[in-house]
């Protein structure tokens, strides 16, 4: 018999717990508005193909809020100010209208209407001053935020949606509230489409531990170093494999409750696995479970291997389910291809969407042929998170999602199916005698812990979570909604998002906010047993790297990893919070530091940024006042934000720009006239997550032993500067 390959899509939907415990409302309106764009809309595309099944992992704490959201027992903050009649606002209302409410794309969604960037000039021309808006242009931003983060479809089909979308300008309150009724609209449709389409058979509903917990570090922290052995931990041991398992329980028991039958299938939080965690999975009677390559190749001891084009060349020891054997009961186990993950996450929705849906059917067909089995059933599992990308896609990523489906619904040689339906029909071949400790990102845990500021939070989790138990030791008769409600604050805090924003690599305009959220949730568990919050639960964020000169020469290899390598450690440095920046308002993605040095032949420059570095464009610039020759005074969109250009004129000969997505670098020299004009040589550029590196022979500057050499670098999205560093004065070296 010959087997077509089975490819099994699961979409990982998640938000953090945005429940402010103090306030009682959502702080942040992302569930709500990810259901009216994306939670609603993946499944109506889906609809269209019968014959494509798929997996939607629904992290509990997800379901609950959508709940919330449906039944209208809690509103967000953005979703009260929206109902708020303008004219009420408080000038603090006001102020974070103006803050906030252009949080979308403004690439793909933004730019559609031209009352939407006339309002976004208009900020840009008031300096961001709310009390010089007229109610009725804050109005219209309320309603444009609210109305943009609807689902194309919807507004192209809805009769109310659409006239709004025509109308344009001049919204009534009346206008708003019909913006917002529809949200409910769709709020209400999200749960039971979910439903219908698993009792139909189209797709399996697998879920999370309740609060989206790492499990591993639940069980044991020290599990951290299985794959990261000199990895600082925090002081305090948490080792509570019973909190985990609770975790667990919570969230089967609310899907039985939601979608009326047992949960099969369990994606582990960032898929962070271990063996204790498998044991523990296993023993929740689940049947299965999903985690990254990475971990697959750890726990075999053997590598996944690709070529030039990404192909995986020994693609049997991948493209199948393991069985892991436990004490506790049996556990079948996929692992993720993970460059076809992220090609959906990242990479494909800067190109045509027939295109890149014509590029993966291409690359399973490939996985197919190179496996060269076909009397074998093989499984390709592409595992990635579901709400967060198609912003990024032309039309809410319908032309892309609607080829890619068309392409394998007509593809006799690939057929996909939920995870459960797969493992039903063929048992895996294959065993783990012993599954490694890690998580889909790098294959280990150091997201979640390992810095002074993740550590100190497991610190004052380990601590509140001893204050909880010694206090029903004193009171053990303490009403049991009272303990339920304190240790349910406790399991909040136990979520992954909290550390994640701990974690140096990723930063927010929020972080602030899920520092005060994650504090407020251990400080409402005391409040909860009738004691003062204490002095203790707060956190200081560490001290950033300090700037300093070039300490020696450098030859680092290109590789752009999250962490700068130990190659670029003589290099200069400068921070963002250094003596060569200025304290300023922020807005989106900006320079967090920039390392610089040189090597006998090459310059060479590190630049790390706070969000994802490949939505960006990169200017680096260099004047090298010995050389001569034409110059230029100004960085690329100067104009676009005066407060972040150059504070006095500087004579810049080169620029090398790292342009956004997937276009290559180029460098480029000064006409003298402010144009730049592009050079024959192509830089060597290596661009990662939030990282870019760049190479540059010296020889190319027209650098001589001896010169002075000066470099800026700038920041920017959409045509507008972002940041710059420094702001004051430029990077100074001197070419040894």
């Amino acid at each position: 018999m010959s087997y077509p390959l089975y490819v099994a899509f699961v979409w990982h939907q998640h938000q953090p717990y945005y429940l402010d415990p103090v306030s009682g409302e959502y702080s942040l309106p992302w569930v709500r508005l990810h259901a009216t764009k994306d939670y609603l809309h993946m499944l109506e595309v889906l609809q269209a193909y019968p014959t494509i099944h798929q997996t939607i992992n629904l992290v509990p704490s997800l379901i609950e809020q959508l709940d919330d959201y449906a039944t209208g027992r809690r509103q967000d903050q953005c979703q009260r100010i929206s109902r708020t009649p303008v004219e009420q606002l408080t000038p603090r209302d006001r102020a974070f209208v103006l803050s906030f409410f252009f949080s979308i794309n403004w690439h793909r969604v933004l730019c559609q209407y031209p009352r939407y960037q006339q309002l976004l000039q208009l900020r840009h021309d008031t300096g961001g001053d709310a009390s010089v808006w007229s109610d009725a242009d804050l109005r219209d931003l309320i309603a444009y935020f609210n109305l943009a983060w609807i689902d194309p479809n919807w507004l192209e089909r809805d009769e109310v949606l659409r006239r709004l979308v025509e109308k344009e300008r001049d919204f009534s309150p009346a206008d708003v509230q019909a913006i917002l009724d529809k949200h409910q609209e769709i709020l209400r449709r999200v749960l039971p489409a979910h439903r219908e389409l698993q009792d139909r058979g189209q797709i399996e509903i697998s879920a999370s531990p309740y609060y989206h917990p790492i499990l591993p570090l639940l069980i044991d922290s020290r599990s951290a170093r299985e794959a990261s052995p000199h990895l600082p931990l925090p002081d305090t041991i948490y080792a509570h494999p019973e909190d985990a398992a609770e975790q667990i329980r919570r969230g089967q028991a609310l899907y039985q409750a939601t979608f009326g039958r047992p949960c099969r299938g369990l994606w582990p939080s960032e898929g962070a696995v271990s063996q204790s965690a498998i044991e523990l999975i296993a023993g929740e009677r689940l049947r299965w479970c999903a985690s990254d390559e990475d971990i697959l190749a750890r726990s075999l001891g053997v590598g996944i291997y690709r070529d030039e084009y990404a192909h995986v060349t020994n693609p049997w020891v991948l493209y199948q389910p393991y069985r892991c054997h436990t004490v506790a009961g049996d556990i079948d186990i996929v692992f993720r291809d993970h460059v076809l993950s992220d090609r959906i996450g990242f990479v494909y929705a800067h190109v045509n969407g027939h295109d890149a849906a014509g590029d993966l059917i291409h690359r399973l067909n490939r996985i197919r042929e190179n496996l060269n089995d076909p009397g074998n059933p093989y499984l390709v599992s592409i595992i990635l998170d579901g709400e967060n990308c198609w912003e990024e896609y032309e039309h809410n990523g319908d032309v892309f999602l609607h080829a890619l489906y068309r392409g394998l619904a007509q593809d006799p040689n690939l057929q996909t199916v939920t995870v459960s339906e797969y493992l039903d029909r063929f048992a895996p071949r294959q065993e783990i005698l012993r599954v490694a400790a890690g998580s889909w990102i790098g294959g280990n845990m150091e997201t979640w812990i390992g810095e002074p500021l993740q550590n100190r939070g497991w610190e004052l989790l380990a601590r509140t979570r001893q204050h909880l138990l010694d206090w029903q030791v004193t009171y053990p008769l303490a009403d049991l909604q009272t303990l339920a409600e304190a240790w349910q604050s406790l399991y909040v805090a136990q979520g992954s998002d909290w550390f994640w924003w701990y974690y140096s690599r990723n930063t927010s305009n929020e972080d602030a906010l899920f520092d005060r959220l994650f504090r407020d949730h251990l400080g409402h568990v005391f409040q909860v047993m009738g004691q003062a919050v204490p002095d203790w639960l707060g956190i200081q964020a560490p001290a950033a790297e300090a700037d300093r000169s070039i300490r020696g020469p450098i030859t680092p290899e290109l590789r752009a990893a999250d962490t700068a390598s130990p190659a670029w450690g003589p290099a200069g440095y400068c921070g963002a919070g250094g003596s060569g920046t200025m304290q300023r308002a922020q807005t989106g993605p900006r320079l967090r530091g920039v390392y610089y040095g040189y090597g006998p032949q090459n310059l060479y420059v590190r630049i790390e940024t706070s969000g994802e570095i490949w939505r960006d464009l990169v200017g680096l610039y260099w004047h090298t006042g010995e050389a001569g020759g034409p110059a230029n005074t100004q960085v690329r969109f100067a104009g676009t934000r005066p407060d972040l250009a150059p504070a006095h004129a500087v004579l810049y000969q080169w620029e090398l720009v790292v342009p956004a997505y997937d276009e290559g670098p180029a460098l480029n020299r000064a006409d003298g006239n402010d144009y730049w004009h592009r050079t024959d040589h192509a830089p060597a550029v290596a661009r990662g997550h939030n990282s870019a590196e760049v190479r540059i022979p010296r020889q190319v500057l027209e650098l001589r032993p001896g010169d002075r050499v000066g470099l800026r670098v700038t920041l920017a999205r959409d045509g507008q500067l972002t940041d710059v560093l420094p702001l004051v004065t430029d990077i100074e070296l001197t070419v040894p």
